[in-house]
């Protein structure tokens, strides 16, 4: 053992930072090195005419003594290689302020057995000598505890966790002061090993104690790591015995959380092994939460948790007959944005929805998807009584995945009236920019007849930025040649076309 002043020094700062919860970095080191001293002796730290002892020295230490005096401690008694779960009790309690039951009242119902404790007026543990006599020499351990000793089903904490010994033979009581990781590793390594019984038992403790605490990660590192060591399992017997363990922790709490981080990168796989894992109940949880995402990049990270289950395209495309108005319009919204393609039926029967919130919704997605199934009821949605529904509809059309489109949206300009959804029409067709929509373009941009036919200057000029975005050869010789257009609108946006194409 450390000289008597040093150990007093390490267990004073060890009990200050005890005391800091913003000091957890260095908390840490400072437990593992008195780990490391309590290994090897006993240690006796004593009250005594107001000065502190430590074994048979006295020693300096004004916070310790304080605080052993505050909480009314005359002696404590640490076996040699306690358990650490024990050690760390011991701190937390002492740099706690004083409750209903003192100390050793409070370490003897945690179960401590090789940490003693003698209160002013309560003994626990073994008598101190009379004041003035010197402190008794260090206490033999007492006996190993029975391997029948229920282990403690309270939460681990990290500093504990991080600090205990593992190489040692398998016990429970010494499983239940390992990190979850760790567990995990030995899980996975030994699927089918002899202790898989006790340590789904523990991991089972430390996922309910995740939960409370609200640690999604460390839940979903521990059941993603079961589902993993069941997957390793063939015979029936072991995988029941995983099962068993499976069904008592899922439940829609956990599913709900691990569905909230199911898009989040570091997360994602790990999540989908558990929401598939849990099957047609891992999908319920994540419809209940794509009903309820308030923003379309939630609604995406919920499909895409969807998208990698089974069934989960399936159920997401039934959605979308869903009673509630916001309903089919968020799921069309993600339909759209993901390019769901096997949703274009249902999609169609929602282009005669009363609300025209859905049908602005229906039609941007079809637009988006802007595959030849959706070239027909696109052509339905251009046509729909609402000026804002045809917009959306020419708003998403865009890129050469759209070119099937091309010939409706040239169909619906010559049905046209609304000068603001013709505009985003032409544009759609630059968009496009395949070989049939340039062509169209370039009719569009020409001045038409010198009396009858004569296209207005701004249609003209949208037909320009139009040929711009498409950008290929024919666009752009088009474009030169209307630099010397009589009209001045059309040349000043030919002339700037060209120049915006020649910086990029």
């Amino acid at each position: 053992m450390a000289k008597s002043q040093d150990f007093a020094a390490l267990f004073e700062r060890t009990l200050d930072l005890f005391r800091d919860p913003g000091a957890k970095g260095e908390q840490k080191a400072q437990f593992r090195t008195l780990a490391g001293l309590l290994k090897s002796e006993a240690v006796t730290i004593a009250v005594q005419d107001g000065r502190l002892w430590v074994n048979s020295a006295v020693v300096d230490g004004a916070t310790l003594l304080q605080r052993l005096e505050f909480h009314s401690v005359k002696e404590i008694a640490i076996s040699a290689d306690p358990p650490l779960s024990e050690v760390f009790e011991l701190l937390r309690v002492l740099a706690e302020q004083p409750g209903e039951e003192d100390i050793a009242s409070r370490l003897r119902a945690s179960g401590t057995t090789r940490v003693s404790v003698r209160m002013q007026t309560f003994v626990f543990g073994t008598p101190i000598a009379p004041v003035g006599a010197p402190p008794p020499p260090p206490v033999p351990p007492p006996a190993p505890p029975s391997s029948k000793e229920p282990t403690r089903d309270e939460d681990i904490p990290e500093i504990l966790r991080e600090t205990a010994a593992q190489n040692i033979g398998f016990s429970p009581a010494a499983a239940a002061t390992r990190t979850t990781s760790d567990l995990i590793a030995q899980l996975q390594e030994k699927p089918d090993g002899p202790h898989v019984g006790e340590l789904l038992a523990i991991l089972g403790r430390q996922l309910e104690a995740a939960m409370k605490a609200n640690r999604t990660t460390q839940a979903l590192m521990i059941v993603a790591g079961i589902v993993r060591a069941e997957q390793q399992v063939s015979d029936a017997s072991r995988r029941r015995q995983y099962s068993i363990a499976l069904k008592r922790m899922y439940n829609k709490a956990l599913l709900e959380a691990i569905a909230e981080v199911a898009n989040h990168p570091t997360d994602r796989e790990d999540s989908l092994l558990v929401l598939r894992r849990a099957g047609e109940d891992g999908v319920e949880v994540l419809l209940d939460l794509l009903v309820a995402a308030p923003t379309i990049e939630e609604r995406r990270g919920i499909f895409m948790a969807l998208t990698g289950m089974k069934e989960g395209t399936d159920q997401l495309v039934h959605m979308l007959g869903h009673h509630q108005w916001f309903v089919v319009r968020n799921v069309a919204e993600l339909a759209g944005e993901l390019v769901l393609e096997e949703a274009v039926p249902a999609l169609a029967q929602q282009l005669e929805h009363d609300d025209e919130r859905v049908r602005k919704a229906v039609a941007l997605a079809l637009a988006k998807i802007g595959s030849s199934a959706a070239a027909e009821p696109l052509r339905r949605a251009l046509r729909d009584k609402s000026p804002e529904v045809r917009i959306q509809a020419a708003l998403g059309v865009g890129g050469r995945r759209s070119a099937p489109l091309a010939m409706a949206l040239v169909v619906a300009l010559g049905e046209e009236t609304d000068d603001a959804v013709g505009r985003e029409l032409i544009l759609a067709l630059g968009r496009i920019g395949s070989t049939a929509a340039v062509q169209a373009l370039i009719k569009f941009a020409q001045p038409g007849g010198r009396l009858f036919g004569r296209k207005p200057a701004a249609l003209r000029a949208t037909a320009v930025e139009a040929l711009r975005l498409a950008a290929t050869p024919a666009a752009i010789g088009t474009l030169e040649g209307l630099t010397d257009d009589g009209d001045k609108q059309v040349r000043a946006a030919a002339e700037s076309a060209l120049a915006d194409l020649k910086r990029k």
